[in-house]
């Protein structure tokens, strides 16, 4: 951002942005027995590969998230006190880490796949930095930290919000994991360290179960992945914008407006994609 790191800070960054960098490249070299495990969710039974892709899908946002606890305990307002939870800051560098590990199994071509981790590793880089300066309202990075979070954790939803959508499985599945992403993104989004945790929590859970409901229906319409990811980004992108305004006391009409055009635009760019597979 616009303020230099703590060296202390800039180190704990530089040593967690090259473990999330090795890890899976070295889950490349490990080989591990496919095991199956089968549980009964809603009532339906559910089967699941375990394989070294799993691994990597599990194990990349739990470093992550560990890893920005561990950078974050560095700043000045948490080792003062200031700051009573850490966990809505996780959310966006560790659903970050979920998109870039999903991608990365998906990938079969070397070069891709070696484009994709340098991109998503530079991705999580910026939003940890920018997480770490959104701790403090007051820094003068603040502004320029809060846009940058706000405009990847909308990037992060996009992605997720159509890999989900794209594995076509049941609405259970996809509804719920659609729900969870969305909650996870608003609860940062709203910073609830400076609105308070009561009410974003509450306001995330319903552009959760708004995105969750969404994607329900969706799985009744035929439509591309790209299509359902620009619809389900829109829903979430009111909902949050929506919430947002409202706690800054600057919901009007005109701003209500700029809603509706955005959904209107999004609408028709969902049309043109519908054939886009």
């Amino acid at each position: 951002m616009t303020q230099p790191l703590h060296s202390s800070v800039a180190n704990r960054i530089l040593v967690l942005v090259a473990l999330l960098a090795l890890t899976p490249v070295l889950l490349l070299v490990v080989e591990l027995p496919t095991r199956n495990a089968s549980l009964t969710f809603l009532g339906s039974p559910l089967s699941i590969n375990l394989t070294t892709d799993s691994l990597l899908i599990l194990f990349l946002p739990v470093l992550t998230i560990a890893g920005v606890d561990w950078v974050l305990r560095d700043h000045p307002d948490v080792q003062a006190g200031e700051v009573p939870f850490l966990f809505p800051f996780w959310m966006a560098p560790g659903l970050s880490a979920l998109a870039l590990a999903l991608l990365l199994t998906r990938l079969t071509s070397w070069p891709a796949w070696i484009a994709v981790l340098l991109i998503g590793i530079v991705v999580l880089g910026l939003l940890i930095v920018a997480e770490y300066h959104t701790i403090s309202p007051n820094a003068p990075a603040y502004p320029l930290a809060r846009l940058t979070v706000t405009g990847l954790s909308y990037l992060i939803a996009f992605g997720l919000f159509t890999l989900i959508y794209s594995t076509r499985e049941r609405s259970a599945i996809t509804a719920t994991g659609a729900l969870l992403v969305a909650v996870a993104l608003a609860l940062d989004l709203l910073a609830p360290h400076i609105i308070g945790l009561r009410q974003a929590t509450l306001f995330a859970l319903i552009v959760g179960w708004l995105v969750g409901q969404a994607t329900w229906a969706l799985n009744y319409w035929n439509i591309s992945n790209w299509s359902a990811g620009v619809l389900l980004l829109t829903m979430f992108y009111v909902a949050v914008g929506i919430a947002q305004q409202h706690f800054q006391e600057r919901l009007t009409r005109g701003i209500l407006i700029e809603f509706a055009v955005v959904t209107l635009l999004a609408l028709v760019m969902a049309w043109q994609l519908a054939g886009v597979r």
